[in-house]
């Protein structure tokens, strides 16, 4: 069309002939053409798929169809130098090779003409062809090129093997260690990551997300994790079952001075690096650490080193680790928030009575969580075990006794909800705490109760039979679907 022509005819006329085109593929064409009507074009198309590209959250993913919007902002014009608050990418469910890389191509074409990107969260896929260097390098161009967006806060998930897989399963499964390639520079694509990354530390990431572990990132983790060390407050590793040689060379070849939250949960991992890596990071304030096992098989190793968590205020574990691998609770003079993760399988919980008793050497008042995961034994298992041991809960020797730093304590029962019989033995086992102040139910059990938990909690004997238990008791909440709380200083 002559362009002459386009200056006399007004926009509305040209938005009409934009509005006419019946298929995206004609708005897209028609948006190549000019500057004028790349806008009216792809005016035309977002409105068609009620899309707002200049939000400053794009969320998109492939089981809602708002891939097929990838396209347009691509070629848009109108994108260039605007800002993203968060870009969500979920690639994850796409099992076409040439759509995943036609995919990424796009998405980084769209993300080069922004000006910033604060934070991404992208679901990644690791298909049959992963190890082919057009699926690696595509990846690759994608996460450098939104990190030269200054990104702060990345968090990567790739299609893995995860929880669904046994833990000896992936313990016995034969490692692949990238050490080789680190050091003789025999990769073409880990050459081309030191060619980018060399010499510009980005310094820009704080907060990093790791969760699988797949083989065709790992150099690209290695490289990320060193060109931002200095930035970092925030690292993350979940579902690490393959590949554990690696994770062990990876963690061992970084130093995060700035680190202050670290999170390693679900994986098989090698115990002395991890200690290593805690050994060099001594300012961790918040750490989270569960379903872990080790390779190689560790035997009578002895605990975490006193000093390692000097500036520790918030520890996520299970009894295990509590008993078996942290150091005495009074060696961790800063800690004021301890959750334990709760999975039995059998009615035994001498691990998580141990762990409590362990919790009495705490030196300062505490805001201590008990949390039930979706695959254990709920809290009315417990105590109906505690129950068949003779005394019971009136027994001297229970750990709750000697938890006089417990001053807040929340209960989440998981997907178990609290059912009459547990709330009637609630007020009893509640008064075991010498020291509680505040309690709090988490009510994350079925949705399909006709009584909610606040409802129960709200009857006055309920309460009142709390109350005459833990006469030291100032609060009562429960957090689920609504809030609901009784001050006892207030309302006694």
């Amino acid at each position: 069309m002559n362009s002459r022509i386009l200056h006399v005819l007004p926009p509305e006329i040209l938005l009409v002939i934009t509005q006419e085109l019946e298929t995206d593929k004609d708005l897209l064409v028609l948006a190549t053409t000019c500057q004028q009507f790349n806008y009216l074009s792809l005016q035309t198309f977002f409105l068609k798929h009620k899309f707002d590209p200049h939000s400053k959250s794009v969320h998109l993913q492939s089981l809602d169809g708002s891939l097929y919007k990838l396209p347009g902002l691509a070629i848009s014009l109108s994108l260039w130098g605007t800002s993203l608050e968060h870009l969500y990418y979920d690639f994850g469910y796409v099992y076409s090779p040439r759509r995943l890389i036609s995919g990424m191509r796009l998405l980084t074409q769209y993300v080069s003409k922004l000006s910033t990107v604060d934070c991404a969260t992208l679901r990644l896929t690791a298909p049959p062809l992963m190890d082919s260097a057009e699926w690696t390098e595509a990846s690759i161009t994608l996460l450098d090129t939104i990190l030269e967006k200054f990104c702060k806060n990345l968090h990567i998930t790739t299609s893995q093997p995860k929880s669904s897989q046994s833990f000896q399963q992936y313990a016995e499964a034969t490692l692949d260690p990238w050490t080789t390639s680190l050091t003789t520079k025999k990769s073409n694509l880990l050459r081309s990551i030191r060619a980018r990354q060399s010499g510009k530390a980005t310094q820009h990431l704080k907060v990093c997300s790791i969760q699988t572990f797949p083989p065709f990132l790992r150099p690209f983790y290695l490289q990320l994790l060193r060109s931002n060390a200095l930035a970092l407050t925030d690292l993350y590793f979940k579902y690490i079952f393959r590949g554990g040689t690696d994770w062990a060379t990876l963690i061992t070849n970084i130093r995060l001075p700035s680190l202050k939250r670290f999170t390693v949960e679900f994986g098989v991992i090698s115990r002395e690096a991890l200690v290593k890596f805690l050994s060099k990071h001594p300012h961790i304030t918040s750490f989270k650490y569960h379903h872990i096992k080790y390779q190689p098989l560790t035997k009578n190793a002895p605990r975490l080193k006193n000093g390692i968590f000097d500036h520790l205020e918030k520890l996520i574990t299970s009894p295990e680790h509590i008993l078996n691998f942290f150091p005495s609770m009074d060696r961790m003079p800063a800690l004021i928030t301890v959750v334990i993760v709760i999975e039995e399988h059998i009615p035994d919980f001498s691990a998580v009575e141990g762990a409590l008793r362990c919790l009495a050497l705490c030196v300062n008042r505490i805001e201590l969580s008990l949390q039930i995961v979706r695959t254990g034994l709920g809290f009315e298992a417990w105590l109906e075990a505690i129950a068949r041991q003779g005394p019971g809960l009136s027994s001297n020797t229970r750990p709750e006794r000697s938890l006089h730093c417990v001053e807040r304590l929340i209960i989440d029962n998981g997907n178990w909800g609290f059912t009459e019989n547990l709330l009637a033995r609630l007020p009893s086992w509640m008064g075991l705490f010498p020291a509680l102040r505040h309690l709090t139910l988490r009510d994350g059990g079925p949705g399909f109760r006709l009584i909610s938990l606040d409802e129960k909690c709200a009857s006055l004997p309920f309460v009142a039979k709390l109350k005459l238990s833990s006469k030291q008791l100032l609060s009562f909440s429960v957090l689920g679907k609504s809030e609901w709380s009784h001050d006892f200083t207030s309302h006694p």
